[in-house]
């Protein structure tokens, strides 16, 4: 069966693009990410070729999966605890497509209002319509970022979240200490993996609990991880993923565009009340793990970080930069999992990213300095993504879903 859509006329589009523009700008400017450098990384060039493959091959890949479940469908598959995708991979498909837009635009010497001749206007709309609408119907209040929602980020039903609360346990200070021990080297596990990108680590909530109380959940996901080349290491995380729920009070938590949690005071200790540990197993039961447990989990994961950080001291030049197609199919194919298609879809993903980025890379290396956009994302005081600049409807286009 199949559903067609009113298109999104210019204005419609131009008003997302400001508002996700205006976020992205927000995060980037607080976390300074449009300077972050790494030995052993080369983020600008790697985050420019994945932008490109997803602006290449994204769209026609999302139609693709468009026959399989609609946007609103996935969008309810993904309120579950250690959801992959979840909210930052939606974050990296509009923000890949726009980013990789604004660089072409720069790259051809334009200003805001000089107009696009490339632009793919029915192709932007197809990726903020089906953004808009995965987003809608993943959170609870059916906006599309924590921004609107007073940073915010409830994503679970509240009757799982619920469950959850209720199975939280007191923690004694030595406890206390293991999990932000264990937390602190997930993250940084997370982080080497993904070659210093914050995949695979996501806070959501604030949701309701007792005594006046909050529930936030921070989420490590991505901890077996077989599709990167380099992600088998001899020791493997013991768990595909791990969620750690806090129950706190008189501490303000935010969250931000792409899924990082903030508290404040950041002291867990002034504000903690009762935590557990929970993975999501392959059949979708969520499953408590003792706290007996972090021990094991952390000293897995640092040895497997240590690891990844050896194999990533030897890559060449040129995959310190190439890595980015494998890390942005890595996003993409993840709504395919949601599907009966499961990993049917990865190594084409994969090959054609691969094909699509041969020349851009070419490109860069030559290059002594960073693309373009990375420098206009440092500076720039107006729209962090220009708008269309041409009065043009968006012709209408077919999404299809099961009946």
């Amino acid at each position: 069966m199949s559903a067609v859509h009113n298109p999104m006329s210019v204005e419609e589009i131009n008003r997302c693009i400001r508002l996700f523009g205006d976020a992205q700008k927000s995060f980037m400017h607080a976390e300074k990410r449009a300077g972050l450098r790494s030995v052993l990384f080369d983020i600008p060039r790697r985050s420019s070729i994945g932008w490109h493959c997803i602006y290449e091959k994204g769209a026609a890949f999302l139609r693709e999966l468009s026959n399989y479940a609609s946007p609103e469908e996935l969008g309810r598959r993904m309120q579950r605890l250690c959801s992959r995708p979840y909210y930052l991979t939606l974050s990296i498909m509009m923000c890949s497509y726009l980013g990789a837009r604004q660089q072409i635009m720069l790259d051809h010497g334009l200003l805001p209002d000089s107009g696009f001749s490339e632009e793919k206007i029915e192709e932007l709309g197809f990726i903020i319509d089906w953004w808009s609408r995965v987003c809608r119907a993943y959170r609870s209040d059916g906006l599309l970022l924590p921004e609107q929602a007073n940073n915010t980020q409830e994503i679970l039903p509240a009757p799982t979240a619920s469950a959850i609360d209720g199975q939280l346990l007191p923690m004694e200070t030595e406890t206390t200490h293991r999990l932000r021990r264990m937390m602190a080297t997930l993250e940084l596990y997370c982080f080497i993996l993904h070659g210093e990108q914050r995949d695979g680590i996501f806070g959501h909530g604030p949701y309701p609990a007792c005594d006046g109380s909050q529930l936030v959940i921070l989420e490590f996901t991505d901890l077996q991880n077989d599709f990167l080349p380099w992600a088998e290491t001899k020791v493997r995380n013991p768990y595909a993923n791990l969620a750690v729920a806090l129950r706190i009070k008189g501490a303000a938590a935010e969250f931000r565009l792409f899924g990082s949690m903030l508290l404040n005071p950041p002291d867990l200790a002034e504000s903690l009340q009762a935590g557990r540990l929970f993975t999501r197993a392959a059949d979708d039961q969520i499953l408590p793990i003792p706290f007996s447990e972090m021990p094991f989990i952390q000293r897995c994961a640092a040895d497997a970080q240590n690891e990844l950080y050896l194999k990533a001291g030897e890559w060449s030049p040129r995959f310190q930069a190439e890595y980015g197609v494998h890390l942005f199919a890595n996003h993409l194919r993840s709504f395919f999992h949601l599907t009966e298609l499961g990993s049917s879809y990865d190594e084409r993903i994969r090959q054609e990213f691969q094909s699509a980025a041969v020349p851009l890379i070419e490109t860069l290396l030559l290059q002594k300095e960073p693309p373009s956009m990375w420098r206009f994302m440092a500076t720039t005081e107006g729209d962090f993504f220009w708008p269309i600049a041409i009065h043009q409807e968006v012709p209408a286009h077919n999404v299809h879903s099961q009946g």
